[in-house]
């Protein structure tokens, strides 16, 4: 996301495009903040067709005038404009991670900067697989950066073309007029191209459809297009211009209210904010009269306008601030709101006044002519010289100093056997005490090894896209009792809790655990269909004697009991028995926040009951069905009124998509065992 210097004209300052980013940036943080609107993330998209058509129409005009264009002009330009902000906000965000995040996760974000810094920031989100929408862990304070990664990327090629484009076309029809023809005709072949790339993305792979250039750039070329047809004549009726204006206002609200996280997204749903968009722009062309910024005020006010010029720097901090804010603040609290909200704007202002202005009115990067100012030009690289060296040698320092402390020694010596993990949790009925404080330092796993903490659950696994992946674990012996374990990734999560104990139980345990690939017939278009086919009939064929499954709520929450209870009726028919471990309760993204907080009790970072356990569980109405036997883990995860994070010093979730750590399901073996052999006897 990018915002280019205001004046459009010599004079040409379009109130209503400022009016444009404001609605952008404010919608950008509604969303981040308060997950409302739930289009809100639209805004970016609005961002890059303006983006498109401000610097577009600068390139075309300095073609159609001069004939020619500066490149090494327009890269400078770009630096002044872009890195002096963005660099001061990743390595604030970096030094701030240095200090207060786990070690890893604060590496990771060092990693992010510098992927950021780099103009790279979309690539890594999807070379690390990062889902715009996930229901994981807080996510990296500077992700926001794959769209400023997104345009300069584009940017990196555009002018070039569109000289290259431009000056073919003078050569061989003579005429500024045939040229822009021919500009015309590339972009808008260039623009058909990327949307149906980002069409077929969108379905075969949703993350890299959201984060590529490739599936975006159609978005600028759009913008980019409006520049290259409105350079010639451009004559509009004065009440089809406010026509035009307020249909485009209108299709933007529409967005941000209608698009939501479960919209088919980028292509071809944000085509409606998009095309808004070029209405509004549009409608202004040529058009400078009082009258028609006065029928656009709320776009042309001066509130308006003002945000829209510091949207820029709002863009680049609100994130860094949202997220981590969470280190100190609680999530669901009004001060936390409050307090994101105001440090927000007031960074962003200093950034503006202080950081912004001053570089684009300085001579830096600038090529020296007979009246610029020498010295501002020699001092200006110095003196952004000298505050990154600084910052870099305060980054180095935090960082340092941060691993030069002790590794957190997880749980106290005093947290025995008896009382630990899932022994303490009220199902297990051992009168555990409670300490009256819990710190992060006394827990099992650290934050840091949290996210891999899957004591082996996916050491077989098929991933999205895969093969059918089985393996067999436990006793080899003839007389050993077929056991399977079917589903996805929530089922996985079980698998630690048997590894240890197969053998010693008898069990021949074969796994059938994939990405996406619950139990149940497979909606239209999954990844999973065909393997699912395949799993049912091995277990139609495999005589075994039990076959245990369970899915998150969440993740099957629109399914129909009857794709569960079809296929296990099938599989009860050839003998064996079928057991459905309940869904987990469902603890939010605040969860991990509380954990990460400086000075937190963990005892406090809890979820109420009657908010984890919802929607309802499809599986317990298909086990009905079915005839299947049920088996109810809640009072492992909860007590009577909440579901705490930490239960006898270990935690308990390894995101918030209801996957269990991998530490406190194996101390969940003995219960989760018991449950099961008794609720299969029991048929």
């Amino acid at each position: 996301m990018v915002i280019e210097p205001r004046r459009e004209r010599r004079d040409g300052f379009r109130a209503d495009i400022q009016g444009l980013r404001a609605f952008a940036v404010i919608v950008v943080i509604l969303d981040h903040l308060f997950r409302w609107p739930s289009g809100g993330f639209v805004g970016v998209d609005v961002f890059f067709v303006i983006s498109g058509y401000l610097i577009t129409s600068h390139v075309l005009r300095e073609l159609d005038r001069t004939g020619k264009l500066s490149l090494s002009g327009f890269y400078r330009r770009r630096i002044r404009r872009i890195a002096p902000a963005a660099t001061l906000v990743i390595v604030v965000t970096v030094a701030f991670c240095a200090l207060l995040l786990p070690r890893g996760r604060a590496l990771s974000v060092a990693v992010d900067g510098l992927w950021a810094f780099l103009f790279g920031a979309n690539w890594r989100s999807m070379l690390v697989g990062t889902d715009y929408f996930q229901l994981g862990q807080l996510p990296s304070p500077l992700q926001h950066y794959w769209s400023l990664s997104v345009e300069e990327q584009f940017y990196f090629v555009w002018p070039l073309l569109t000289m290259l484009v431009f000056m073919a076309a003078m050569r061989r029809w003579g005429t500024p007029r045939a040229s822009r023809i021919a500009t015309i005709t590339v972009f808008s072949t260039l623009i058909a191209l990327s949307f149906a790339w980002a069409m077929i993305e969108t379905g075969a792979n949703p993350t890299a459809a959201y984060f590529s250039t490739f599936t975006r750039a159609w978005e600028l070329g759009v913008g980019a297009l409006l520049a290259a047809v409105s350079l010639g004549a451009w004559r509009i009726p004065f009440a089809a211009r406010v026509a035009l204006a307020w249909l485009g206002v209108a299709g933007l609200v529409v967005s941000v209210f209608w698009i939501d996280a479960a919209s088919v997204f980028p292509a071809p749903t944000v085509a409606l904010p998009v095309l808004a968009t070029v209405a509004v722009i549009a409608a202004g062309i040529g058009e400078h009269s009082p009258r028609y910024s006065r029928l656009l005020w709320p776009l042309t006010n001066r509130v308006s306008t003002y945000v829209g010029a510091i949207s820029y720097s709002l863009y680049l901090w609100h994130f860094p601030v949202i997220v981590l804010l969470a280190s100190f603040v609680p999530l669901e609290s009004r001060r936390y709101h409050v307090l994101a909200i105001a440090i927000t704007a007031v960074a962003s202002v200093l950034s503006y006044h202080l950081v912004e202005e001053p570089v684009r009115r300085s001579r830096w990067l600038m090529p020296k002519t007979p009246h610029s100012d020498a010295p501002t030009r020699r001092r200006m690289p110095l003196l952004i010289t000298a505050g990154a060296g600084a910052a870099l040698l305060i980054v180095v320092g935090l960082g340092a100093a941060r691993l030069s402390l002790p590794e957190p020694q997880g749980a106290p010596a005093a947290m025995t056997a008896d009382c630990f993990g899932a022994a303490a949790a009220p199902g297990a009925g051992n009168d555990c005490p409670l300490p009256e404080t819990v710190s992060i330092d006394e827990v099992t796993p650290t934050l840091d090894a949290l996210p891999t903490d899957t004591a082996g659950g996916y050491s077989c696994w098929r991933p999205k896209g895969g093969d059918l992946t089985t393996c067999t674990f436990g006793s080899a012996a003839p007389d050993a009792r077929r056991v399977a374990l079917v589903g996805d990734s929530h089922a996985a999560a079980l698998l630690p809790a048997f590894l240890e104990n197969a053998e010693t139980l008898g069990w021949s345990l074969d796994a059938y655990l994939g990405f996406g690939c619950q139990w149940r017939d497979q909606p239209d278009g999954s990844d999973c269909d065909a393997v699912a086919d395949q799993v049912q009939q091995h277990l139609v064929d495999g005589e075994y004697d039990l076959v245990i499954t369970t899915a998150a709520r969440w993740a099957i929450a629109d399914a129909s009991p009857d794709s569960f209870s079809e296929r296990w009726t099938a599989v009860k028919a050839t003998g064996a028995e079928v057991v459905v471990v309940g869904s987990v309760p469902l603890v939010p993204e605040s969860t991990f926040a509380c954990l990460s907080r400086v000075g937190a009790n963990l005892n406090d970072c809890g979820t109420p009951r009657s908010e984890a356990t919802q929607p309802d569980d499809v599986q317990l109405a298909a086990a009905a069905d079915s005839g299947a036997a049920v088996v109810d883990m809640t009072d492992y995860y909860c007590d009577e009124a909440r579901c705490p994070a930490v239960i006898g010093g270990a935690i308990v979730y390894r995101d918030a998509a209801g996957h269990i750590s991998g530490t406190y399901m194996k101390t969940m073996a003995p219960y989760l065992i018991e449950r099961i052999n008794a609720a299969s006897a029991e048929r």
